[in-house]
Parts: structure tokens; sequence; C-alpha cells
């Protein structure tokens, strides 16, 4: 593994390890395209950063207000990028993750168990998520019960492959986990029933 995967792959485990369970692996977190950030870095550069610059050369006298106002731009900016990097729908070893960021101290997530997962979609709506390849990935769950759903998710389709991939080998390993204990209590149950017979046997001589 290179130095920067490992660096991106301990990221990921520090910033969305508080929603993980002891022991839990994270296999693949989806975020929203890129592209639905574009209107508001636009909006952001211009009246934060290019129109303070600007003033700041034309009134240098009242600098302050303008350094204030940049830092206010960066805070916004840096606002904007975690709601995009913490809006995520994280899959990992034995569950879905639902993860939301309205601040700093708001954050929240919902855990969806495999065994719970009774299908995903997917849908592209308009011509730039055609093009670009993002949409909006929907987990449904069993029973009718509220599921998960990430818009703008960059390739759906992959996502909806890799969560039915994972769905699948989660599932085939816990049937071999649940066989494994059916014949282990067999097993018990036999040895035990074994020993019963022999003291009855013991106790008729």
């Amino acid at each position: 593994m290179s130095d920067l995967s490992n660096f991106r792959e301990k990221l990921t485990y520090y910033l969305f390890g508080p929603n993980l369970e002891e022991g839990e692996k994270i296999l693949f977190v989806s975020h929203r395209h890129p592209f639905v950030l574009l209107k508001s870095s636009i909006k952001i550069s211009f009246l934060h950063f290019f129109l303070p610059v600007f003033l700041w050369y034309v009134f240098p006298e009242i600098w302050f207000v303008f350094l204030v106002w940049l830092i206010y731009g960066g805070i916004a900016f840096t606002k904007m990028m975690f709601d995009w990097y913490f809006d995520a729908l994280v899959i990992t070893d034995k569950c879905l993750l639902s993860v939301t960021w309205n601040g700093p101290f708001d954050r929240n997530s919902t855990r969806q168990d495999y065994s719970m997962v009774e299908g995903t979609s997917y849908n592209f709506k308009g011509i730039w998520q055609t093009i670009f390849n993002f949409g909006t990935i929907t987990v449904n769950r069993q029973g009718g019960g509220i599921g998960m759903e990430l818009k703008d998710a960059i390739n759906p389709t992959k996502v909806e492959s890799m969560i039915l991939g994972y769905q699948e080998k989660y599932l085939d390993n816990k049937n071999m986990d649940d066989v494994k204990a059916i014949k282990s209590l067999l097993s018990e149950m036999i040895k035990k029933h074994s020993k019963e017979m022999k003291e009855i046997e013991v106790d008729i001589q």
C-alpha cells in the first residue's frame, strides 16, 4: 500500500471512526459528486474572496474589515467542504451507515444491518446527472421501514453493486457461522446424551 493510500485510509478511519463499532472495518465510502459544490464554490469565491480582495486594493485604509471578510469566507468554504464530505453512505463489513453532518457539534449516523436490506435502487435526474454519472442511491429496508438515501452519489451503479456484493458475502458468512453453531450445539447435546446413557447403564448394572 502506498503512503498516499495509507494516509487516506487512516484519515477515513479518523473521521468516520466515531460511528463504528469495535473491530468494524470500512470497506467503501460513497460521497456526493463534487459537481454539486460548483454553484456554492463560485458564490463563495466571488463574494468572500475576489470581492474583498478587490475592495482591499481600492480602500487599503480599512484593511481589517476586508481581513475579517476573508476569514468569514474561509469559514464558509470549510463548512461547505465538511457538509459535502460527511454526508456519506459508509459500507462496512457489518452494516451500512448513513452519516450526516449539520455542524461541528451536530453529527449523526444511522445503521442498517445487511440482514435488513431488502434491495437497492438508483436514479438519474436531468442531463447533468446523466453526463457526470451521479444520482440518488436508495437502500430499502425489510418490512417497509425507513431505509437510507444518498442524493447526488458518485457512480450510484457501482455503489449499488458493491452493497449487494458485500451483503451477499456477509449473509453467506453469517449462514456458515449459524451452521457451525448448530453443529457445535448438536455435538454437545449428543455428548451429553451419550454420557447420561452410560450413567444409566452403570446404575442398572
